[in-house]
């Protein structure tokens, strides 16, 4: 059953729809970046929350009481509840948002106006870092054609990945992630939004290919740059790991049809490395070490106090601005009430050899998130 249906006009020239599946704080501040943006016109944000546990809507209803919150009871899954969230969005453009996401300021002005200006253009993605600033190859990904899903799913992701694309780069990409994908609402229902066989992992590429499919490009835009806390909404656990294969099974045997003996070969393999992975689980969470300094950017004493009192055996420092030194810490905190986002991205992208641990204070102060790699699930810590 399709959700889509045609409306005679534009209410909104960009509604973001954010699935939500128990990140309470990161979407918190997800929504603050976004309720940032400069230079966008008409913007409507909707959340579809698939049945958190952590109340993550009643925090959210608090917070921004001018949201669309659609709430299911049950999880329905990533395709499935941005197709809803799309149904209700009354913008020309989609933006399919992670709610364990920072934008800059920028980011959708400038989306939003190259789509604007590029009449071929399917979806439009950016380049992603994560918690530690690193930067995330599946950004810019290849189409995954037999050699290259065979060789991707045995663990071999040289040939999946766009590396003839620079990070910085501005340029036609075959696959885009889900975590960000801008595209006019009329081409998303055009080519029938996320394939809800897909419950998570999968349903981008399956869109990606089916919007060139359809004639359209799908771009990446190299100089825009979002935190993407990967981890954050999923842990590697069976499940995980039985919706990441199980996707590749579906998207193999949707998009090249393979014979009796296909299939099986592609179950027995799948299915393996389902057995494999799901067995081989680790539950520890990789963690930096604390370090000996911190450095607070930020102008507030009752933070930098509070801060000092949590970290009474590491030299801490309250800085107005980052530099070098800052960049060089062992863990740095930057103040989001005090800093445009774009700044923290900023200093989230300059790499340096010391691996600094970086949190973002929230704008109210009363916590601070961050995480260490893209297999960490993050942390939030209260003061």
């Amino acid at each position: 059953m399709s959700y889509f249906y045609r409306k005679q006009r534009y209410l909104a020239q960009i509604s973001v729809i954010i699935v939500n599946y128990n990140a309470q704080y990161f979407i918190k501040n997800c929504i603050g970046s976004i309720l940032r943006s400069a230079g966008v016109p008409d913007l409507e944000i909707i959340v579809v929350d698939n049945d958190s546990t952590d109340g993550s809507c009643e925090l959210l209803k608090q917070s921004f009481p001018k949201l669309k919150l659609i709430r299911n009871d049950q999880n329905e899954g990533f395709s499935k509840g941005n197709n809803r969230g799309v149904a209700a969005a009354e913008g020309e453009y989609v933006l399919i948002l992670n709610p364990d996401t920072i934008l800059a300021e920028d980011t959708l002005k400038q989306v939003y106006e190259f789509a604007k200006s590029t009449p071929d253009a399917g979806a439009v993605g950016v380049r992603f870092i994560d918690g530690s600033g690193h930067f995330l190859p599946e950004s810019k990904r290849n189409f995954p054609d037999l050699k290259t899903a065979g060789l991707k799913l045995l663990g071999f992701s040289k040939r999946y990945y766009a590396h003839h694309i620079g990070q910085n780069e501005k340029a036609r990409v075959d696959i885009l992630t889900g975590a960000f994908m801008f595209m006019k609402k009329s081409v998303y229902e055009e080519v029938g939004g996320f394939d809800e066989d897909f419950f998570m992992y999968g349903e981008d590429i399956d869109l990606s290919y089916r919007i060139s499919s359809a004639g359209y490009h799908n771009y990446y835009l190299g100089e825009q740059v979002v935190i993407h806390y990967k981890g954050e909404s999923t842990r590697k656990d069976k499940t995980y790991f039985r919706n990441f294969y199980g996707a590749m099974r579906i998207f193999y045997k949707k998009h090249f049809r393979p014979g009796f003996i296909g299939t099986w070969l592609t179950d027995l393999l799948v299915d393996g490395l389902i057995f494999i992975k799901s067995n081989s689980v680790h539950t520890q969470e990789y963690r930096l070490g604390q370090g000996t300094t911190w450095i607070y950017i930020g102008k507030d004493e009752l933070t930098y106090q509070r801060l000092k009192k949590r970290y009474p055996t590491m030299a801490g420092t309250m800085m107005s601005e980052a530099s070098e030194r800052a960049l060089e810490t062992d863990l740095l905190f930057l103040d989001s009430k005090e800093l445009s986002f774009k700044h923290m991205i900023t200093c989230f992208s300059q790499q340096r050899d010391v691996a600094s641990r970086k949190r973002i204070i929230s704008e109210d102060g009363t916590y601070y998130l961050g995480s260490d790699t893209s297999y960490d699930r993050g942390e939030v810590v209260f003061f």
